[in-house]
């Protein structure tokens, strides 16, 4: 049986470390996770939820049917993401820009840190790591149980359903959408993990009132870690090419393979 990790493994370039650099390498790679967890959790991989009752004109379902039929018409777009991390009133912030293209194909290129990469073709997914001169190799195609299918569905309808059949979720307030400083008005969603199994335990989304795209996500875990992702400058008019998905390797990097599950 396939589980996810509590970290990932950090490989053979922290291993080798000296004592006194191994614990930040450790770190780095525990941050990595929570990006990717942040990334695929916002992008509709591994979650689900439940509905509440209608108010306003509004039901988080009717929100949440019109989410999927949104994003399974979409053929390929570009954004500028934001990640915020806050743990301990310590804050560390990454961005950069995101392609995706149907289907299940994405690529974050890292601005901040520079030179990190988050690539998947669909069926293999690489999380390069500049600082540590390591990659990650993610067979998606692994189940975790013989039934249960793709163990990560990238940016797929499939992901997004799962993202809303293990989470409860509610309207976070009566007053829906509203206003959140901006002239664009949201559909504000809490979700509650139903099963506490580690990962993020709580999220709020912030769903577009006119477009049904989730524009950022708010994710704590059980620790209190909160992780933002948000997305700006979506262009969905873009053509991007299939090679972009393509992952070329750096001739000295150590590659850890599936290091998002185990089979013990």
């Amino acid at each position: 049986m396939f589980h996810l990790k509590s970290g990932l493994n950090p490989g053979k370039s922290c291993v080798q470390r000296k004592s006194s650099t191994r614990e930040v390498c450790l770190k780095n790679w525990e941050s990595m996770k929570v990006w990717i967890g942040s990334l695929l959790l916002v992008l509709g991989v591994s979650l689900g939820a439940q509905t509440s009752p209608a108010h306003n004109w509004h039901s988080p379902s009717e929100v949440v049917k019109k989410i999927k039929k949104n994003f399974s018409d979409i053929n390929s777009y570009s954004a500028d993401f934001l990640i915020k991390t806050e743990d301990n009133k310590k804050e560390k912030q990454m961005r950069g820009k995101c392609f995706y293209k149907r289907p299940g194909k994405i690529r974050y290129n890292f601005a901040e840190p520079e030179g990190d990469e988050i690539v998947s073709d669909g069926k293999t997914l690489h999380i390069f790591i500049k600082r540590l001169g390591a990659v990650g190799k993610q067979d998606l195609t692994l189940d975790r149980k013989n039934t249960s299918g793709p163990i990560f569905t990238t940016n797929s309808p499939d992901g997004l359903n799962r993202l809303f059949r293990k989470y409860h979720y509610k309207f976070d307030t009566i007053e829906q959408p509203r206003s959140m400083g901006d002239t664009t008005k949201y559909f504000v969603l809490d979700l509650d993990q139903r099963e506490k199994i580690g990962g993020f335990e709580k999220m709020k989304l912030f769903v577009d009132s006119e477009s049904y795209l989730i524009k950022k996500a708010v994710a704590t875990d059980g620790r209190g870690k909160v992780t933002t992702i948000s997305f700006s400058n979506i262009n969905f008019s873009e053509e991007i090419q299939d090679g972009v998905f393509n992952f070329h390797m750096s001739g000295n990097a150590k590659i850890v393979n599936n290091p998002l599950v185990s089979e013990n």
